[in-house]
């Protein structure tokens, strides 16, 4: 940093008073050696030059030795002809010099040893502030915060090559032009404008230019910008690289569930092609009855709202599974969801007796509607089919804590002990058989599972069971 004139002209003379002064004092004190002078000046002097600076002290140096000869040597008889007169100044002049220089160059060595750590401390504070989620873009932008915040700078700006944005961060963002950003995104080289202090340079990810990077930080070096460089540059390859990871799982991810899938409709569907064309077979024969032909066309009629269900579950199954949630999921009352799905299976109900059981003050659920319309329709059905046909089913809601509870409750056969949990897994279909897939109940938990939710079932042989499942309750209503 350049110093004003009369500064330094400050400092010269309070330099050459203090000397003076010291060598005056001396000089009025009797018996004062001229040995012990010698020392305080030298001492005096590597404080100038530790305090100040080399100027400062060579010309301290330079008076002190004046002044010492003018004032001691001639009491012993030795004036400005006498060898030992210019052996004494030059030695003093010389061991001063080189003690003010070798103090310089230590103040100066620590200084940098300083500032290297101090920069070090904040290049290791700006890589743990880097973010290791999102695009480049993204991440260098939200790196221009935490520059200009960990090393002061006055103003710093991030140039979006791919989209053209600009990101600022600073007190006095606005200095750093656009048109330089654009420039060196565009040539690939450090720009450096002495005016106003402001450093530029492209940032490279994997080899390609994703922009460039600007600080007008006045005193920052070279140096310390090209690692804050190589550090943000470090961060963009380590959130390519995570990036690319993310992408390549869900690739798999969505091979698996496609091989999964396909897997899940050849099981489910060859059984029933293959009842239909026995039946339609036996049709074409013509050697059947009204009787029979009635008999083959309902059992066509079965298998195909089989193959109906069947695609249909494992269709959302491998929705659900890939994180793939409806646009209606949000603030939802369970009661209407119930009362609808109720509506829906007024066919497969018949006669059936369904209690249903409502408190009159229920907080709406945070939730995909037609989702959870499947839960509750899966576990009906469940109910229905495992249970006699005057046999009653009861359904009830109910608020615990942030949590909604739906619980499904039936008479039936019940579940066998061990059973509890298998029943929840693809394609298990429990030690009593009946018609179906044994995919709902996996659905059912796989869907309540992706709303942060619980399923579970109580149940004895022979004596019923109660299908329970959670829901949160919707954080936008609660006060």
């Amino acid at each position: 940093m350049r110093m004003s004139v009369p500064r330094r002209m400050l400092r010269l003379a309070v330099s050459l008073g203090v000397v003076a002064g010291i060598i005056a004092v001396c000089a009025s004190v009797p018996h004062v050696h001229a040995a012990s002078l010698v020392l305080l000046l030298l001492l005096t002097l590597l404080i100038v030059a530790r305090r100040w600076g080399f100027v400062e002290a060579a010309a301290a140096t330079g008076l002190s030795a004046a002044l010492l000869n003018y004032s001691f040597l001639p009491l012993k008889g030795l004036g400005p002809t006498s060898p030992e007169y210019w052996i004494v100044f030059v030695t003093f002049l010389g061991v001063g010099l080189l003690a003010s220089y070798l103090a310089v160059q230590a103040k100066r060595q620590t200084d940098e040893a300083v500032a290297r750590r101090e920069v070090a401390e904040r290049l290791y504070a700006l890589g743990q502030d880097l973010p290791i989620e999102g695009n480049s873009g993204s991440m260098v932008a939200a790196s221009i915060n935490s520059l200009a915040r960990i090393f002061q700078v006055e103003a710093a700006a991030f140039y979006d090559i791919n989209t053209g944005e600009i990101t600022r961060s600073g007190p006095k963002a606005s200095v750093i032009s656009e048109d330089l950003l654009r420039d060196v995104a565009h040539r690939s080289e450090l720009s450096k404008h002495g005016v106003t202090g402001t450093l530029c340079v492209p940032l490279d990810c994997g080899g390609q230019v994703v922009g460039s990077l600007a600080v007008c930080a006045g005193g920052m070096s070279e140096i310390t910008f090209r690692a804050i460089v190589d550090r943000i540059e470090i961060g963009l390859g380590r959130v390519s690289a995570r990036e690319n990871l993310r992408q390549a799982q869900e690739t798999q991810r969505n091979q698996e569930l496609k091989t999964a899938l396909l897997d899940s409709l050849v099981h489910e569907i060859k059984t029933p092609l293959s009842v239909i064309k026995t039946a339609v077979s036996s049709l074409l024969s013509r050697d059947s009855d009204a009787a029979g032909r009635r008999e083959l066309l309902t059992i066509i009629n079965e298998e195909a709202d089989r193959m109906d269900v069947s695609m249909s579950e494992v269709f959302w199954t491998a929705r659900v599974e890939a994180g793939i949630l409806q646009s209606g999921k949000g603030s939802h009352d369970i009661r209407p969801l119930i009362n609808e799905t109720l509506d829906e299976l007024k066919p497969l109900l018949g006669h059936r007796s369904v209690r249903v059981d409502f408190p009159d003050a229920l907080p709406p659920a945070n939730c995909d509607s037609s989702m959870i319309k499947g839960v509750v329709k899966e576990l009906l059905t469940n109910a229905l089919k495992y249970s006699a046909s005057d046999s009653p089913v009861t359904v009830s809601v109910e608020q615990a804590g942030d949590e909604i509870i739906t619980s499904v409750t039936d008479s039936g056969i019940g579940i066998q002990p061990g059973e509890e949990t298998l029943i929840f897994r693809k394609h298990y279909r429990g030690s009593v058989r009946a018609s179906g897939t044994g995919l709902g109940l996996a659905l059912a938990k796989t869907i309540v599972e992706a709303h942060s939710g619980r399923i579970g079932v109580e149940s004895k042989a022979g004596g019923g069971s109660v299908f329970r499942f959670s829901l949160p309750v919707s954080k936008r209503d609660v006060a």
